[in-house]
């Protein structure tokens, strides 16, 4: 399961809610550029809420937030964030730095909580491998609000 942001123009996610345009269709337009999370979207989840599939807006939002549209893609729905909610991410996540989600990782909460992909989360690799995908996603959330864009979530 691999975690997807793609930015969008309000006007894009407009024709969406209005089911002019297929979330489908948008999400996998080969021509737009996604930002592709790997397998890091839950540890990251975690580490910004402190639960494996819980938490409260804005954090919620980076990964598991938004309102659902479309078909299930495998995974669940598309869902997406309105060009206000990407801005509320983004001043939220300005603050949280990478050492302060290496002060929040606890490998026994999450192996013990089953946060995907690792069955260890005790190896040093595994935290530079979320923390290197947290550094991709913070930007691509100030650069959706650099653009004005709203913000579509999904795993594939």
């Amino acid at each position: 399961m691999i975690g997807n942001l793609k930015q969008i123009s309000e006007e894009t996610l407009d024709l969406i809610i209005k089911g002019e345009v297929d979330p489908e269709a948008v999400v996998f337009d080969e021509e737009e550029e996604r930002l592709d999370l790997d397998k890091s979207w839950h540890a990251i989840h975690y580490l910004l809420n402190g639960s494996a599939w819980e938490g409260e807006p804005p954090l919620f939002n980076v990964i598991f937030g938004g309102q659902e549209v479309g078909e299930d893609l495998g995974y669940g729905k598309t869902r997406y964030l309105t060009k206000k909610e990407v801005q509320e991410v983004a001043l939220t996540l300005v603050n949280i730095t990478e050492e302060d989600l290496k002060e929040r990782f606890d490998a026994a909460a999450m192996n013990e909580l089953e946060i995907y992909p690792s069955n260890d989360w005790s190896s040093e690799e595994e935290v530079d491998y979320v923390l290197s995908y947290y550094a991709s996603l913070k930007e691509y959330y100030m650069e959706a609000v650099r653009q004005g864009n709203a913000m579509l979530l999904f795993i594939s």
